[in-house]
C-alpha cells in the first residue's frame, strides 16, 4: 500500500479510522468538501475534527451558517457524551464557534470579500489551524444563478488557502461531484472530497465514507462503513 508524502505537515482528523484512509491525515492547508446526505453526520464529524484537535492544543473556528451557536453545542453533547469538556475547550478558545445565521445571499463581490474578511478576523484572534463551514447548501439556496455560487464558492476557498487555515466545508449533497446535485461548475476549488452516504443493505442503513479525493497525498478508495457513537466517529478497517 502506497503511503503519504513522508515530511508533510497534516492536520490529524483525530477520526478512528479516517487518518488511516487518508494515510495520515489531511495535508495542512488543503480546502476539503465534506458532502453527504441529510443525517449523514456532516456536522458531527467536522466538530469532532475540531473537538480532537483542540484536545491536542490545535486551535479550530467552527462557522455555521444554519444553526445556532447553543444549538451546536448542544447538539455535539448529546451525541458525544463521553467529551466531557466540550465546554472547557470552548471557553479556553481553542475552539471558536461563530454564527452567521439568515445570510440571504451575497449579490456582490465586494460582500461576499466583506464575508471572508470577518471569518479572517475570527480565525486570527485563536491563531486557528482548522476552520470548519457548516454549511454552504444554505448558500446555494440563496443564489439563483449557480455561476456565481460557483465564483463564490472558488473565492472562498483561495481566500483560506492564502489564509493558510485548512478548512472543511460542508455541503449536502447526494453526490458530491454532480452539478445538480452541488450547484457547482466542477469541484476544481477543494483539494480534497469526503463523502459520506447511506445504503440500504437487506432493509438496513449502512453509511459509508469515502475520500473520493485528496490532493498531496496518496490515499485509499475504498468506501468503509461506518457509526456515530457517543464516543465519537468510528469507521470500521
Amino acid at each position: 500500500m502506497e503511503m503519504g508524502t513522508p515530511g508533510r505537515s497534516r492536520i490529524m482528523t483525530g477520526i478512528n479510522g479516517l487518518d488511516e484512509m487518508s494515510m495520515g491525515g489531511i495535508p495542512e492547508g488543503n480546502q476539503v468538501l465534506l458532502a453527504g446526505a441529510a443525517g449523514t453526520g456532516k456536522t458531527l464529524l467536522s466538530f469532532e475534527m475540531l473537538y480532537r484537535n483542540a484536545k491536542l492544543n490545535v486551535p479550530g473556528t467552527f462557522v455555521s451558517l444554519e444553526e445556532g451557536r447553543d444549538s451546536i453545542i448542544q447538539n455535539a453533547g448529546g451525541a458525544f457524551s463521553y467529551f466531557d469538556d466540550i465546554d472547557d475547550i470552548i471557553h479556553s478558545s481553542r475552539i471558536l464557534i461563530q454564527e452567521q445565521t439568515g445570510i440571504s445571499g451575497f449579490k456582490s463581490k465586494e460582500n461576499w470579500q466583506s464575508f471572508l474578511a470577518g471569518i479572517n478576523k475570527i480565525v486570527q484572534s485563536n491563531k486557528s489551524r482548522l476552520l470548519v463551514i457548516d454549511s454552504i447548501s444554505s448558500l446555494r439556496a440563496s443564489e439563483d444563478d449557480d455561476r456565481v455560487f460557483t465564483r463564490y464558492v472558488d473565492l472562498m476557498t483561495e481566500t483560506f488557502r492564502n489564509m493558510g487555515v485548512t478548512s472543511i466545508i460542508t455541503m449536502e449533497s447526494e453526490s458530491p461531484v454532480s452539478k445538480d446535485q452541488t450547484g457547482l461548475y466542477g469541484t476544481f476549488m477543494f483539494d480534497g472530497i469526503i463523502w459520506l452516504n447511506q445504503v440500504d443493505m437487506n432493509g438496513s442503513m449502512q453509511y459509508l465514507v469515502r475520500i473520493v479525493k485528496m490532493r498531496k497525498t496518496a490515499h485509499r478508495v475504498e468506501s468503509m462503513p461506518y457509526e456515530i457513537t457517543p464516543r465519537g466517529f468510528n469507521i470500521f478497517k
